[in-house]
């Protein structure tokens, strides 16, 4: 084994999933790529098609909707601004979950740690992210932040399960 890759959303069972890949690493000498997926749903995806709907191409008149004038949508360019901050904002935070990760496996005394911040649908990038890095072994926590989503729509683990071209060890 010489890559292992693990899937950190920040929640604790992610930590303890980076925790059991550290493990892992450190018995096998194997490296450590650390990837974290931006799952960011624009402010302004569903927004925008009802502001280009509403607003003239030529004039971009402000909507005559209270609610969006109240935030200071009053355009599609004020919507694209949302859609920028709402992406920076979560590169901040991905950026802080891998740098967090990236310390406490240094902490532990891998050698070879990578990470890599990812957008779209997480267990498609985990898939794609473990395949580009040629990753021996994905590590996985049973559950992380999708709450609902997930009783719906099935887990992030259950889907990597499905779809990764390695092993995946989902840690409970």
């Amino acid at each position: 084994m010489k890559n292992i890759l693990v899937a950190t959303d920040g929640s604790v069972l992610s930590g303890k999933a980076l925790a059991k890949a550290i493990d892992m690493a450190k018995r096998f000498g194997a490296s450590l790529t650390i990837v974290n997926v931006l799952d960011v749903v624009p402010v302004g995806q569903s927004l925008r098609r009802f502001a280009q709907a509403e607003l003239p191409a030529t004039t971009l008149q402000p909507l005559s909707l209270p609610l969006l004038n109240r935030y200071g949508i009053t355009s599609v360019e004020a919507v694209e601004t949302l859609d920028a901050q709402s992406c920076a904002v979560a590169q901040l935070v991905s950026d802080r979950i891998l740098a967090d990760a990236q310390a406490v496996a240094a902490a532990a005394g891998i050698k070879e740690v990578s990470t890599v911040s990812a957008a779209g649908e997480p267990a498609q990038q985990i898939v794609a992210t473990a395949k580009t890095a040629g990753a021996d072994l994905v590590v996985v926590g049973r559950r992380g932040l999708s709450g609902l989503t997930e009783f719906v729509l099935g887990s992030v683990s259950q889907k990597v399960l499905h779809h990764a071209h390695t092993d995946v060890l989902v840690v409970a």
